[in-house]
């Protein structure tokens, strides 16, 4: 097991905890997009496969969808997001989006 390991998935970073892997925008990612004005989950329970859409960010010029870079249950995500959605323009490396538990499919 892993344990504080942070791997870059694409535009995202997954920071490996044991079972867990937590997941977040990179700040390249962050410049690129803009100024964030709406985050929506699309997934917030359940098994996600690899590469499944769990959530989209809308700017003011363009929309884009995250993807799972693993598969597993999801264990949380951050809801404060959907009210704050500029926590990701502000700490787009300590902001967490979602939670997904690893373990059971090792």
């Amino acid at each position: 097991m892993l344990y504080n390991e942070r791997l870059l998935y694409g535009d995202l970073w997954v920071e490996l905890n044991g079972p867990l892997a937590s997941v977040g925008i990179t700040k390249n990612l962050e410049k690129e997009l803009g100024d964030i004005v709406i985050f929506e989950f699309l997934r917030t329970n359940g098994y996600i496969q690899e590469g499944e859409e769990f959530a989209r960010i809308e700017t003011i010029y363009k929309t884009y969808t995250l993807k799972s870079p693993v598969s597993g249950f999801i264990r949380s995500v951050n809801s404060k997001l959907c009210l704050d959605p500029t926590l990701l323009n502000l700490f787009p490396e300590e902001t967490e989006i979602i939670s997904i538990d690893i373990e059971l499919l090792v």
